[in-house]
């Protein structure tokens, strides 16, 4: 594993977590991953070990195991990666024993329990007014998902009123968040929803002010940059319910290509206004060809918080990368770009990282438009050292 990397696992106690094993000298193929929306999502793990040892582990005859208990990845005293146990395997071949085991992030805990804006003391979405993306959030989280922290000082204000929206359906709470997020703000942002470190979720919008990461060309090879019309579209439909609203178009994506048109499904009740706030905010991103990227790295990678600028540039663990960062290729062109921009050639906002720490192997998937995770997953590139 990867020098300079501590792994601890803990009870299921959040509050007063007690620590059951420090497994960083036993641990081997280790692998975990970012991504958007979500934050943490997934790390997997070998462990070899006696049959006694793994039973510990095994749930069996009403004894719960491992599973739920919580996963830590440090970095000294940095949270690197956490997430729960959620599946255990017992691995026996030949004299060799052992277990696999995955753990989600606690974007997965979005997933515990059910929503309804009907139950209880719930706040009614369609009646009244004042109701933002954050008010809505906040409340999927302190009423259904107790695994998540009460710090939501990291979830932004939004400033288009959802005001009519309809949240009765019995959902989970993250197929709410994926629904709202899909929404934009009457600014055109585009929002993103992580839950990091100690579970603290993060509701926040796509910025590009700086650069956090730098890499050059000799350290890329077999570079491929694509671009693809497939899904190129100038004019959206925003439907609720069945039912059409104002379709929205990219004046400068008609002027240069045929009229592609899409419909993209909206929450149920959701105003006008946001429904024209999304389409916008959605034909902006499709109306030109996408770029699709696809490059290895071989070598380093340098943190900066001014590099657009000249500044500083320090080398980096690759593990410290994560989703929802920006990532630019210093010397690609055009070189004209002196400040931070998605400009699809040289400048992206990663959108999902996976790092192997047995061979300090980082897989980074950079992508400027937002995209369903299985697209996400199926391009995903590489960077190694």
């Amino acid at each position: 594993m990867a020098v300079g990397l501590q792994v601890r696992l803990f009870d299921d106690n959040l509050t007063s977590p007690t620590l059951i094993d420090d497994l960083t000298d036993r641990i081997t193929n280790l692998v975990f991953s970012t991504a958007l929306n979500g934050g943490f999502k997934q790390a997997t793990f070998k462990l070899n070990m006696s049959f006694d040892q793994a039973w510990q582990w095994l749930s069996r005859e009403g004894r719960r195991g491992y599973h739920f208990y919580r996963f830590v990845i440090y970095e000294g005293h940095e949270i690197v990666w956490e997430g729960r146990v959620s599946n255990i395997k017992l691995n026996v071949t030949g004299a060799n024993h052992g277990i696999m085991v995955t753990c989600l992030g606690y974007w997965a805990a979005t997933r515990d329990q059910l929503y309804s804006d009907d139950d209880g003391s719930r706040t009614d979405w369609t009646s009244g007014s004042g109701h933002q993306i954050d008010d809505i959030i906040k409340e999927l989280l302190t009423s259904e998902c107790p695994d998540i922290s009460t710090d939501q000082s990291n979830i932004a204000a939004g400033s288009r009123d959802l005001a009519g929206i309809n949240l009765s359906d019995r959902l989970y709470p993250q197929d709410y968040i994926n629904r709202l997020t899909e929404l934009s703000d009457d600014d055109g942002s585009i929002w993103f929803f992580a839950i990091w470190e100690n579970r603290v979720p993060y509701l926040f919008k796509r910025t590009v002010t700086a650069v956090d990461w730098a890499i050059y060309l000799e350290n890329v090879v077999d570079l491929t940059l694509e671009q693809s019309v497939v899904t190129l579209r100038n004019a959206v439909i925003p439907v609720v319910g069945g039912t059409e609203g104002t379709t929205q178009t990219d004046t400068t994506g008609l002027a240069l290509y045929p009229r592609r048109e899409i419909k993209v499904d909206l929450q149920a009740g959701t105003n006008a206004d946001t429904q024209a706030d999304s389409a916008k905010m959605k034909v902006a991103e499709m109306a030109s060809p996408r770029q699709q990227q696809g490059f290895n790295i071989v070598g380093r990678i340098f943190a900066s918080t001014a590099a657009n600028t000249g500044g500083r540039l320090e080398e980096a663990p690759l593990w410290r990368v994560r989703a929802g960062e920006v990532l630019r290729i210093q010397d690609l062109v055009p070189s004209s770009a002196a400040t931070p921009a998605l400009d699809d050639l040289r400048t992206f906002y990663v959108m999902g990282t996976n790092y192997d720490a047995d061979r300090n192997l980082l897989t980074v998937q950079p992508d400027r438009r937002k995209k369903k995770l299985t697209t996400i997953l199926g391009n995903l590139g590489t960077v190694q050292t």
